[in-house]
């Protein structure tokens, strides 16, 4: 994307507790609204269980979707988590509910059951700033998988079944469930790429959902604009993993980078340590950074996350330091020439800008300054390595946390990137 400027305005939002890190996520929201921006993010919200991916999925779509529109839809994450749920246990994966997952079961997920506007799905979702539905359903699935209706294999085989313990525990409404019997049946069994009908519901279908997005496979040297649906967006958009090679790294940021100038919202996925996370006053607030994890004498608590780009600093030979948060017009023939020199392989990047689902009001996860929910990641801290043992709990010493690893893990980029 464009180094861009803008300005916050924050919305009143409950500050509510949050749960630990699960299933490679951590957990947050946040509210606020974007006057001026060069890509179309929506409003931040905040996670309460380990379901980044899904959020991270959710800001793409939405961002794609304004810009095709103008307008920004919500989108309720509620209710891919609830489809994600019935899939692990009618597939019969364990004996507890698995809360992480990938870009490839979010986008068969939207293939399978579309989407549906948050206020039409857990409507309390809505008015704060995280979903306290999402935890308190996990919590009743994961009793009932243990020891309770859905504790048995017959039991978890009997998709009727598990559609009405899920109901019941998600705390749906008549009118809720009745939509979703109609359009995927009482069994769940149906999809939209079998017989699922959208009528007579408030569910959608990827297909009806606009986008719009930029690619570059007509023409490579700029960007064209595809006006389509979510269908063909989960096809298009593919994952790139972050090189090993030191040497082609560059090459990699730049593809980035020229998608980022294009107003394309890139998913990004990393790893966390905690023990990087700067809540200091200092100029590193609310990054992820070496010199922090560094101080905090050892590995903190661990796991991978999936969050969505918005912008980056670097260093050009030419023009000296890009800021992020500085506004480059490309119709202005200077501002043209710094953006141009920004994809130059000389071109060192400081940081990336993210959008997280951490919230905006948080004390314990501080934000970059004057970008509540958003966070800075320094490329140096993106290529590591550091150590890496997200399993151990407690206190991470040389002997229990041997592993390590280069946090960056892959982005997924539009065609032609």
């Amino acid at each position: 994307m464009k180094l861009t400027s803008w300005t916050r305005k924050l919305l009143t939002a409950a500050f509510l507790s949050v749960a630990a890190l699960t299933g490679g996520c951590d957990d947050g929201t946040g509210s606020q609204t974007d006057d001026i921006t060069d890509i179309d993010n929506s409003t931040v919200e905040r996670q309460s269980i380990g379901n980044c991916w899904l959020y991270a999925t959710a800001s793409w779509a939405e961002s794609i979707n304004k810009t095709a529109t103008g307008t920004e839809f919500d989108i309720s994450q509620s209710y891919w988590t609830y489809w994600h749920w019935y899939d692990q246990i009618v597939e019969g994966w364990n004996d507890e509910i698995e809360t992480g997952g990938s870009e490839s079961v979010s986008f068969q997920i939207i293939r399978e059951r579309g989407l549906i506007a948050e206020a039409d799905f857990i409507p309390e979702d809505t008015t704060a700033e995280m979903s306290s539905r999402q935890s308190s359903a996990l919590a009743k699935i994961n009793s009932e998988l243990k020891s309770g209706k859905l504790s048995t294999s017959t039991a978890r085989t009997n998709r009727k079944l598990v559609r009405q313990v899920l109901d019941e525990a998600w705390g749906l409404s008549a009118d809720v469930k009745t939509q979703l019997n109609t359009a995927f049946g009482t069994t769940g069994k149906r999809t939209f790429l079998t017989s699922a009908t959208k009528t007579g519901t408030k569910i959608l279908r990827a297909k009806d959902f606009k986008v719009r997005y930029p690619e570059r496979v007509t023409n490579k040297a700029a960007p064209t604009y595809k006006d389509t649906t979510l269908a063909v967006a989960v096809t298009d958009w593919r994952t790139a993993s972050y090189p090993w090679n030191d040497s082609s790294r560059r090459d990699f940021q730049i593809r980035v980078q020229k998608a980022m100038h294009d107003g394309a919202p890139v998913i990004i996925t990393w790893d966390v340590d905690f023990n990087a996370m700067e809540s200091g006053s200092g100029p590193l607030k609310g990054s992820f950074n070496l010199e922090t994890l560094k101080n905090a004498g050892g590995p903190g608590r661990q796991g991978g996350h999936m969050t969505v780009l918005e912008d980056y600093e670097a260093t050009t030979e030419e023009f000296g330091e890009l800021k992020a948060g500085v506004t480059l017009d490309p119709e202005n023939p200077d501002d043209a020439a710094k953006l141009a020199a920004a994809l130059e392989p000389s071109t060192t990047v400081k940081f990336w800008r993210i959008k997280n689902s951490w919230g905006a009001l948080r004390d314990d996860r501080a934000s970059a300054p004057g970008f509540p929910g958003y966070h800075d990641l320094y490329q140096s801290y993106l290529d590591g390595p550091i150590k890496f043992c997200p399993s151990v709990e407690g206190t991470k010493t040389a002997a229990n946390c041997t592993g390590t690893t280069e946090p960056w893990s892959n982005v997924i980029l539009p065609p032609g990137y």
